[in-house]
């Protein structure tokens, strides 16, 4: 009898601790199994970032070092830094770098100071009025950049576009412009098309910052007697303050990335190269003259100085930007 009792304790026993370490194991596999899960959702991402991405990244950064032409069969011949020293003593390479900045400087006004203006007109508009608006001011943005480039080519054509016409009609002038051979206008008429693609873009993004500012702060400036321009001073500037620093930010880093299409399409980057910017000129370099290790020299340098300039702009948005916690 005590036999029989011990062997039934000793397999209680035994089935306790099997159960013990059965649940052991299936804590471990669901510990193990919560941190692979992420990890499996967020792989395609990794993968698509790896290969789009990194990947071109480290290849440009060794092209640096080579000359290549792209041609089936060639290899690379290693160079040194002899890229480096042939894209700044390239003439070409100033004036890329002039347009660069004229393009980011005529892109502020279409991106930050119209946008703020026009988002605050409409604002105390009627909210049927305000969608149709908004979906008016913003059709320029989905139009397709090359097809935009054809449009303004044939308004702008010298003989039988629509604006030459109209100022001609009108006694302005004798003969027609050529708009994209002229070296001050046609460098002028790729920031003013862009700019007007893009104020869509940023007039969507302060009228939902503008939206989101309490009324509280309107209506204690009316019973104080602060009249419609001093509040928009005093009140909607500073509370756009982000989504200013924000829409400056897109503009220095992605201006002359928006005018390319324009660029390729209107002019090549002529007359004389008075309208190539740096995008341009990285494309020109690779795909033009088949000089794949000073483009990629040229990629390298932007790529480091634009992101000075974004840390800059960062750090300076923490001090300037104003949030309404």
């Amino acid at each position: 009898m005590e036999r029989t009792v011990t062997k039934m304790s000793g397999s209680r026993t035994g089935i306790r601790i099997d159960m013990a370490s059965k649940r052991t194991a299936s804590r471990a596999k669901g510990k193990i199994s919560g941190k692979v899960k992420p990890w499996l959702f967020l792989l395609p991402t990794i993968v698509i970032i790896v290969f789009w991405m990194i990947k071109p990244l480290i290849q440009t950064l060794m092209y640096t070092l080579y000359d290549w032409n792209m041609l089936p069969g060639t290899v690379p011949e290693f160079v040194g830094l002899s890229n480096f020293k042939e894209l700044f003593n390239a003439p070409e390479f100033g004036s890329a770098i002039v347009n660069t900045f004229y393009y980011i400087l005529m892109m502020l006004p279409f991106s930050v100071i119209l946008p703020m203006i026009i988002a605050a007109l409409i604002q105390n508009v009627n909210p049927k009025m305000q969608r149709i608006y908004r979906a008016l001011i913003f059709i320029p943005m989905i139009m397709p950049p090359v097809a935009t480039a054809t449009v303004f080519q044939w308004l702008l054509h010298q003989t039988n576009g629509l604006i030459n016409h109209v100022l001609i009609s009108v006694g302005l002038i004798d003969n027609g412009i050529n708009f994209f051979m002229t070296e001050g206008l046609a460098r002028l008429m790729i920031a003013l098309i862009t700019g007007w693609k893009m104020i869509g873009f940023a007039t969507l993004m302060f009228s939902a910052s503008i939206g989101n500012i309490s009324p509280e702060y309107y209506e204690a400036a009316k019973m104080d007697g602060s009249r419609g321009i001093r509040r928009f001073i005093d009140i909607t500037v500073p509370m756009l303050s982000p989504t200013m620093m924000l829409m400056i930010m897109m503009s220095i880093l992605f201006a002359s990335q928006w005018t390319f299409a324009y660029i390729d399409v209107m002019t090549q980057g002529g007359p004389y190269g008075t309208t190539t910017n740096i995008y341009y000129l990285i494309y020109k370099y690779a795909f033009g003259n088949s000089n794949v290790g000073v483009s990629a020299a040229a990629s390298l340098v932007f790529l480091v100085v634009f992101g000075i300039i974004a840390l800059l702009l960062q750090k300076l948005s923490s001090r300037l930007a104003f949030y309404d916690n």
